[in-house]
């Protein structure tokens, strides 16, 4: 028969067990964090060039003449 007197001592394991909860929580944290500072840089970089392919196309196109210029050239040809 059990001695209901008896302690049984755990908190040995129970400390064990919350100090690898803590460090395995702060890993976790830690990696999180990494992750997210480099996404972080990650968006300012595109952000940063999202309208660069616009640089390359604006030279492409052609100059509108405008009315006053095909006007001016009929005053001075006559």
């Amino acid at each position: 028969m059990k001695n209901p007197f008896k302690k049984n001592e755990s908190s040995a394991g129970l400390i064990a067990g919350l100090a690898i909860g803590v460090i395995a929580t702060a890993g976790l944290v830690y990696v999180y964090l990494q992750k997210r500072a480099a996404m972080k840089a990650a968006a300012k970089e595109l952000k940063a060039h999202a309208k660069d392919y616009l640089k390359v196309k604006a030279g492409k196109f052609k100059k509108h003449k405008s009315d006053i210029e095909q006007l001016d050239h009929l005053i001075h040809a006559q």
